[in-house]
């Protein structure tokens, strides 16, 4: 009791960061969690894309803005991480079964899950955002102008593989999760480099000791950028799985990203 206390409850309650054993564990749940959650999408016969995509975003953005909600104001023990992931993912699943019943009452095509599932999502967050005010303009500007930064040199990328080679990597999903991930980079270098912050995560908090916090936008786009390859090399022929996959890698910036954002102009 005293080892769980010490490297899982303690450091969710003090907010004092993330050690190698509860990294590990939270690592294996998100397996389990991943794995299980595809089965049960592909059981509801719900198809991963573009369409999903669209539905659960705005459960993404509520779990990153209530996080940041809950640094300020301190609502409690199930906005922490790693609780609130559990909480986000019962009310956009909640809201995703919603959304099916209506779908197939209504019969409509303009009432399709989707539209409907993004709908109660948006709803959501307006609610949320009315708890939120400005407070670090210079934060807002800093992290906006480097973010747009990195989507100009990843378009640029992308145009000139597509134009003088043959690299396929920049496609937009791709280029999409790299932003979201150089995003989620630009707000720790901000909060690092500007702030009194401190990074949580054991092996992004070991490097920036050394190499300052302009290595995470080196070890995003290396790590993310080999994930993704991977990904299209090994899972060419299951489209579902590897959306999904993608999916998942994209939340994961940027979750952890939009706190990172909302807590810095709040100026918490």
């Amino acid at each position: 009791m005293d080892f769980f206390q010490q490297y899982f409850i303690d450091p969710v309650m003090q907010g004092t960061g993330y050690n190698i054993y509860n990294t590990l564990a939270y690592a294996l749940i998100l397996i389990l969690a991943v794995f299980a959650t595809y089965k049960l999408l592909k059981k509801m016969k719900i198809s991963i894309d573009d369409r999903f995509v669209i539905g659960v975003l705005p459960y993404v953005i509520l779990g990153g803005l209530l996080r940041a909600l809950e640094d300020a104001n301190s609502y409690g023990f199930w906005l922490k991480t790693p609780i609130i992931y559990m909480v986000i993912f019962a009310v956009a699943f909640a809201a995703l079964l919603a959304s099916k019943i209506i779908e197939t009452v209504a019969k409509k095509p303009r009432l399709s899950y989707d539209k409907i599932w993004a709908s109660i999502g948006v709803v959501l967050i307006l609610a949320a955002l009315t708890q939120v005010s400005v407070k670090s303009p210079f934060a807002l500007g800093a992290m906006v102008a480097l973010s747009a930064f990195w989507v100009i040199l990843l378009i640029l990328a992308k145009k000139l593989t597509e134009r003088f080679t043959k690299i396929k990597f920049f496609s937009r999903e791709n280029t999409s999760i790299l932003a979201v991930h150089l995003f989620d980079a630009t707000t720790t270098f901000v909060a690092l480099t500007y702030f009194p912050y401190f990074e949580q995560h054991v092996l992004p908090s070991f490097l920036i000791n050394i190499f300052g916090p302009a290595v995470m936008f080196v070890l995003k786009f290396v790590v993310v950028a080999a994930v993704l390859h991977v990904l299209d090399k090994e899972m060419s022929k299951e489209l579902q799985k590897k959306k999904f996959i993608k999916l998942v890698v994209l939340i994961l910036g940027l979750a952890p990203g939009l706190r990172n954002f909302f807590r810095l102009i709040m100026g918490v």
